[in-house]
């Protein structure tokens, strides 16, 4: 899940630059600080996953970890609506951030139903 996370990241990290060294900063104010955030929590979330699925597999840790996924996800279902129609700055690049963050939140929906599905196989007693 983290190399997949990192992969994925580092994709959209170029492609952003692309789209910025070809249309300039014009992103919106808003979507700069909801992009920075974003992807703050995506990092520590796919750090601390890591190490509680790997290390910690705990009953509490594992529940924990599945209420902050099942969160972030909701986060960038709300990501996604605020900006799909967000009419301020370059309407592309809020576009493919409402994209973007409807896929992650796909991505992190499906994570935390197998994850929850299967935490009895998961957990270390």
């Amino acid at each position: 899940f983290s190399s997949y996370t990192y992969t994925h990241t580092h994709q959209h990290y170029t492609t952003a630059t692309k789209l910025h060294e070809e249309y300039g900063s014009s992103a919106s104010y808003a979507l700069q600080i909801a992009a920075y955030w974003s992807a703050i929590l995506h990092l520590l979330l796919a750090i601390a996953g890591t190490f509680i699925l790997k290390r910690f597999s705990t009953a509490f840790t594992v529940g924990c970890f599945l209420g902050v996924a099942v969160v972030v996800s909701q986060q960038d279902l709300l990501l996604f609506a605020s900006f799909y129609h967000y009419q301020h700055g370059n309407l592309m690049f809020n576009l493919i951030f409402a994209d973007l963050a409807l896929a992650l939140c796909i991505l992190l929906t499906f994570f935390s139903l197998i994850l929850g599905h299967f935490r009895n196989h998961i957990i270390v007693k």
